[in-house]
């Protein structure tokens, strides 16, 4: 792949990735600085949100990185080399 070739570098599609993850972040930094005592309350819809956007970000990750959460032996795991990690990476943004 040459470098005037139409792509993403794995480190933008990793930022870009961790966006959603940022933003819940400060979100959630907010909800903490707002609330009054030891309990903070939150409605189920925004928990059911920050929860799908923590599953859609490492499922994201596992579809990359190759890793399927296989448990046993170590050998059994695909390994990805960093061009097929970003060949995928641009698949997903395409």
């Amino acid at each position: 792949m040459d470098k005037d070739s139409k792509g993403v570098s794995l480190d933008e599609f990793i930022f870009r990735k961790l966006q959603p993850i940022r933003i819940l972040r400060g979100y959630l930094n907010n909800e903490l600085e707002l609330a009054e005592g030891d309990s903070i309350k939150m409605s189920r819809m925004d928990l059911d949100n920050i929860v799908s956007t923590i599953e859609i970000f490492l499922e994201e990750y596992d579809r990359v990185s190759g890793f399927r959460g296989r448990k046993g032996h170590h050998s059994d795991r695909k390994k990805t080399s960093f061009m097929d990690a970003k060949t995928q990476a641009i698949k997903t943004i395409a």
